[in-house]
């Protein structure tokens, strides 16, 4: 038995014994409630940082390349003409 399937097997499982007998209800705490919004947005904030940060990353590896393919970057310097004495 796989390591996958043995992991399928217990979940399911897990998931019938507790449709066959759920945990008795209690009333949750104001807080409590509170405290598990909170983990939520911070969860969701957390993933849209990282959504946002391979995006960019993706875009500035693109730039690269195209610089890159195109050959080393051409650096012009304007000076001003200055008359030796």
């Amino acid at each position: 038995m796989t390591f996958k399937r043995f992991v399928s097997i217990l979940l399911l499982v897990t998931l019938i014994a507790v449709v066959a007998k759920p945990a008795r209800a209690e009333a949750m705490d104001p807080q409590l409630i509170l405290i598990i919004a909170g983990v939520g947005i911070a969860v969701v904030a957390l993933i849209a940082v990282l959504i946002i940060a391979n995006a960019s990353e993706g875009r500035r590896r693109g730039a690269e390349l195209s610089t890159a393919e195109a050959g080393p970057p051409v650096i012009l310097v304007y000076t001003t003409a200055v008359e030796s004495p």
